[in-house]
């Protein structure tokens, strides 16, 4: 059973379950370093789905729906930004408003400009096609592992890489988690926070809206209700899970990636009610929060426990 389940086409599904969790926890990191709670992600991820159909399908190009659905998703963040940061409106409050639009304008687009109620699927509906790798295609394992997904899949993880750096080794990167750790102290040596701040939301906003776009023109090509079926809250989840670090989030989004792969595994096998095989990924997305809930309520502890001999013991 076991070694069924962790075949190749498992790793697979696992890479491309991963990736729209990967870019929304890079999009939760770098609002989060910030100090910015961004749950605006979901329902960025939703809309920038919906219009690069909507590219695709009247402009018969992949690269317009890229280019549309990205659009919306900066406008989104644009939106976000501005509203939360220079007008002062509730970032949780903007967050949920965004959210519940974004489910609520996608159903009724979806009836109105294409008259089909749940899904929309069309043959002019031009989606992403595969790489595949020269060379290292045709090496066994490692080929199939590695080659044959669409681009932003590549993109994806290839932003691990370059947030790392931005964050850890450019004066930019230094700005932002300065901002993120004491904004006041940030403002003192003259950072202009405010701007920080947006180009952070706008950052969150451009990986939130690859992931919308990957999810419709990479993954499938269609899009359906609720296509993004909360992988912003779980990018969330994932970069808590990472210590807001892209490394950390990566390998947290592999898990939840696993966890969705095995589950759509497991629901063709009818041995397990289908109920509970849909249950799993939620189940492993709350425990895995409790478990990092609790191991910071220790380190909060351990802290505390830390200063208060440090006082007796002067």
């Amino acid at each position: 059973m076991l070694r069924d389940l962790l075949d190749i086409s498992m790793i697979q599904s696992t890479i491309r379950m991963a990736t729209p969790v990967l870019l929304a926890a890079m999009g939760a990191m770098v609002t989060s370093a910030a100090g910015i709670i961004n749950i605006s992600l979901e329902g960025t991820m939703l809309l920038s789905a919906f219009f690069a159909v909507v590219g695709s399908y009247f402009f018969s190009s992949v690269w317009m729906g890229l280019l549309i659905g990205v659009g919306t998703g900066m406008l989104v963040a644009l939106f976000f930004g501005v509203f939360s940061l220079r007008f002062r409106a509730h970032i949780i409050l903007m967050g949920i408003a965004i959210n519940a639009f974004a489910n609520a304008f996608t159903i009724y687009m979806l009836r109105s400009m294409f008259k089909v109620a749940g899904a929309f699927s069309d043959p002019r509906i031009v989606g992403f096609d595969q790489v595949h790798i020269p060379i290292i295609k045709d090496i066994p394992v490692l080929g199939p592992i590695v080659s044959g997904y669409a681009p932003i899949v590549y993109v994806a993880w290839l932003l691990v890489i370059v947030m790392h750096i931005f964050l850890y080794r450019t004066p930019a990167g230094v700005h932002l988690r300065a901002i993120g750790e004491n904004e006041e102290a940030a403002e003192s040596l003259g950072i202009n926070v405010e701007r920080v701040k947006l180009l952070a939301v706008l950052l969150s906003g451009l990986f939130a809206s690859l992931a919308g776009v990957y999810l419709s023109l990479g993954h499938l090509t269609m899009f359906t209700e609720n296509m993004s079926a909360n992988r912003g809250f779980v990018g969330l989840a994932a970069n808590i899970f990472g210590r807001g670090t892209p490394i950390g989030g990566a390998l947290a989004s592999l898990i939840f990636g696993f966890a969705d792969a095995l589950a759509m595994r497991l629901q063709g096998t009818g041995g397990i009610p289908s109920q509970l095989v849909l249950m799993f990924p939620s189940v492993l997305t709350i425990g895995i929060l409790l478990m990092v809930a609790i191991k910071l309520a220790r380190d909060v502890q351990r802290t505390k426990l830390r200063n208060v001999e440090k006082a007796l013991s002067e």
